[in-house]
């Protein structure tokens, strides 16, 4: 069959097009990503584990126009939601903050922080023949509960499998401030969220209940949510800034300002 030659420069460059599109999706972005879906969209792995040691290697790199260390962390894997591993003990580069001149406080939100005896879930990629992390230089890592929560072999590989370690970390005390981890949650199952999220308004923890009922309070406004918001406003024990939250919140309900449809 003959093939005009038009039409054979044509498909080459649509070839070539889709492996350039095929590329910059598998490429990460150069920036923080807030949304869980975006670190596992970006990451090769990822992976539930405790870190056991965490070293500086190498001399720093400049990257994002800020000096970084170069770091090693181990960690002992326990389950894998994306991707393979063939050993249970791994490796991986990430870079450290490195405080300024005269500032000892070693504190910078957005870069990656391991501390050793820390169970996180973990975003990585191949580099040649090691592991680092996805998107360096920034934190990538979640904090969640030391042990997995007794569902998370059934639910291995699933976004139900990494929901439920984000929810049975703040049952375990990982967070005061579970606003963000309720967000991922969202991300990954969906409605079925805020099922899960309105147990936590009986939570023993005034910040927790409060953080139940002000996210809950866009998504299923009810008495309950209603109540906690105006316990929390008043609550002594909730820091000011989240009493002050409460008390916004509940102005903006009474003015009919980002009232939910509930179903």
């Amino acid at each position: 069959m003959h093939v005009p030659v038009r039409s054979l420069k044509f498909l080459k460059f649509a070839i070539c097009l889709s492996a350039l599109a095929a590329c910059a999706q598998e490429t990460p972005p150069d920036r923080l990503l807030p949304r869980i879906t975006e670190r596992k969209q970006y990451a090769e792995i990822v992976c539930s584990a405790t870190v056991v040691e965490t070293r500086t290697t190498g001399s720093p790199v400049r990257l994002q126009g800020k000096d970084r260390s170069r770091r090693i962390a181990v960690a002992d894997v326990d389950h894998i939601f994306k991707g393979t591993l063939d050993r249970q003990r791994i490796e991986f580069k990430y870079y450290g903050y490195i405080p300024p001149k005269g500032v000892a406080e070693d504190v910078d939100i957005l870069t990656a922080n391991f501390r050793a005896g820390n169970r996180y879930i973990i975003f990585l990629k191949r580099m040649g023949s090691g592991l680092e992390v996805a998107v360096r230089p920034y934190q990538m890592e979640i904090a969640i509960a030391p042990s997995a929560p007794h569902n998370a072999g059934r639910n291995a590989r699933t976004d139900v499998g990494l929901a439920n370690e984000l929810i049975y970390a703040i049952q375990s005390g990982i967070t005061r401030f579970p606003s963000r981890y309720f967000d991922w949650t969202e991300e990954l199952i969906g409605r079925e969220a805020v099922i899960r999220v309105q147990p936590f308004l009986s939570s023993s923890d005034p910040e927790v209940r409060y953080g139940a009922a002000w996210w809950l309070s866009f998504r299923k406004l009810d008495a309950t949510v209603m109540n906690e918001l105006r316990q929390a406003a008043q609550n002594q024990d909730v820091q000011e800034g989240e009493r002050s939250g409460a008390k916004d919140r509940l102005r903006d309900i009474a003015e009919g300002r980002y009232v939910p449809l509930n179903p």
